[in-house]
């Protein structure tokens, strides 16, 4: 190796540690796990994977996860973070109950079409967790429980949804009933779009796919 390659190959190195040494190790772990997730798949998440894309010791991870899964569920809390946040950026300015329905809707088809492997990591990791509601009496659950992180952030989408509901029906019951169905029909088209089962048409964009497909929550929506 020339003295410019040695050179050039220490300032990558130093530049891959920048966030570390401004003490944002865990935010930049979980950029790192993101790229991975998205390049390479769930299988090639590690401890020592994300140490390896920042450019740390494979010990640094231990200073934030205890283990992968540790890492999984603050990928996930993340994934959840940031779909509230672009679901609240894309109906900025709308104050329609109508409009806002529709937009998160749009917002959350978007969120799993363009991180497919996030979403899916994401739902695997809530859905994997389901057993935690089991009755006493059921089978013990062995699984760890959702983190305080994990749980807060996975229920951001469906909040907002709730909410704009919640400005249409004054009973409570309609207003969660109507929330749940209206986030059941985006949850399952995200689904089958990313996994090859829908086919947007060529031309349509999801907000006008899902507006003429399935979210007829409120008879104003779509039209």
């Amino acid at each position: 190796m020339s003295k410019n390659e040695r050179s050039a190959s220490e300032s990558a190195k130093k530049t891959k540690n920048t966030k570390y040494h401004h003490g944002d190790l865990k935010a930049s772990l979980i950029e790192a796990a993101n790229t991975i997730l998205q390049r390479d798949g769930a299988d090639s998440l590690s401890l020592r994977s994300i140490a390896a894309e920042v450019g740390v010791s494979h010990m640094a991870p231990y200073s934030h996860f205890k283990n992968k899964k540790e890492l999984v569920q603050a990928i996930t809390a993340d994934g959840f973070r940031c779909l509230a946040e672009a679901m609240e950026s894309d109906s900025e300015g709308m104050s329609k109950p109508e409009d806002l329905i529709l937009s998160y809707g749009t917002s959350y088809l978007e969120f799993a079409v363009q991180h497919p492997q996030l979403y899916r990591l994401m739902l695997g990791q809530v859905d994997s967790q389901g057993r935690r509601h089991r009755k006493e009496s059921d089978e013990p659950v062995t699984e760890p429980k959702l983190s305080i992180e994990l749980e807060t952030f996975t229920q951001g989408p469906f909040i907002l949804l709730r909410n704009a509901f919640a400005t249409v029906y004054k009973d409570e019951a309609m207003v969660k009933a109507q929330a749940l169905g209206a986030w059941s029909i985006v949850h399952g088209m995200a689904a089958l779009i990313i996994e090859g089962h829908i086919e947007v048409p060529e031309g349509t964009s999801l907000k006008q796919f899902l507006a003429s497909a399935a979210l007829r929550a409120s008879p104003n929506i779509g039209n």
